[in-house]
């Protein structure tokens, strides 16, 4: 066999298939890619929120008014809420997870007035009491976690609140000398920032690199506020004798439900490019 046809007869045997190989394993080799969306919303972020809240009163009275009955109330009121958050935000893929932290003011402000039950068949013991209750500053620190879609940022979060509040008592109660000198009046009032809890869920959206808007429903439950009180009404000031005393002891507890809209202010988000 010549030098010729030996080689090609190895270039047939050996190469070929070879070459045949080396393709297929190119082709079962190549490498795919899987898409990992941009850290957009990572970063330390600072904002303003506005709303309304809705906010029921419950309210528990024991009293002794020459009788010792007890009272369940309740009413409702709507008012303001607004404030500043302050949060950081750490993105892992798709998944988001942070703290916020938020500081404003909440309107709670309401009152009503209600018959409160006495013995029956005896005008002496009537009593009326009117309770409001007026809110101010508050504030909350959650944890928050949430599932980004590129721009879109849907969330929960949960933690601890704290609420300024002045609660209120007024009494009006009938006596002996109710036709000629009046009812009986009493007036209490008391004020403490109270601590509860708050959960919450939201919708962000990045307006651009560094501004996205917000619109959150969130939940406050603040416990009670308990008072003692203790109050003497001389009625007649013709007769030091004639007075009537009243004591007993109450519990305000406010749950609110707001809903706000917020811009948030991104320091280190960067440019653009992570934007769809």
């Amino acid at each position: 066999m010549s030098r010729v046809a030996f080689a090609a007869a190895f270039a047939a045997c050996f190469g070929l298939p070879n070459a045949v190989l080396a393709t297929d394993l190119s082709l079962k080799d190549t490498p795919t890619y899987e898409y990992t969306p941009a850290p957009i919303w990572t970063g330390l972020y600072f904002g303003v929120h506005v709303g309304g809240a809705r906010t029921d009163i419950d309210v528990s009275d024991t009293y002794v008014y020459n009788a010792d009955p007890h009272a369940e109330n309740s009413f409702g009121t709507t008012g303001v809420i607004a404030g500043v958050q302050l949060g950081y935000n750490v993105q892992h893929g798709n998944f988001v997870y942070g703290v916020e932290a938020d500081l404003g003011y909440l309107d709670v402000s309401g009152s009503k007035y209600f018959d409160l039950p006495t013995p029956a068949n005896d005008p002496a013991n009537e009593i009326g009491a009117t309770y409001s209750l007026s809110g101010g500053l508050y504030g909350d620190l959650t944890a928050r976690v949430g599932y980004a879609d590129d721009r879109t940022l849907l969330y929960l979060k949960g933690g601890v609140a704290f609420l300024n509040v002045e609660t209120k008592s007024h009494y009006e109660g009938a006596n002996a000398c109710t036709r000629t000198c009046g009812p009986s009046t009493f007036d209490f009032d008391e004020n403490e920032t109270i601590l509860g809890w708050t959960i919450g869920i939201g919708a962000e959206y990045a307006l651009s690199s560094s501004l996205s808007l917000k619109l959150e429903y969130q939940h406050f439950d603040f416990g009670s506020v308990s008072s003692s009180y203790h109050g003497i009404d001389k009625f007649n000031p013709n007769k030091p004798s004639w007075q009537s005393e009243l004591t007993g002891n109450s519990e305000i507890s406010p749950t609110i439900d707001a809903i706000t809209v917020g811009l948030n202010y991104q320091f280190n988000r960067g440019d653009d490019d992570g934007l769809k």
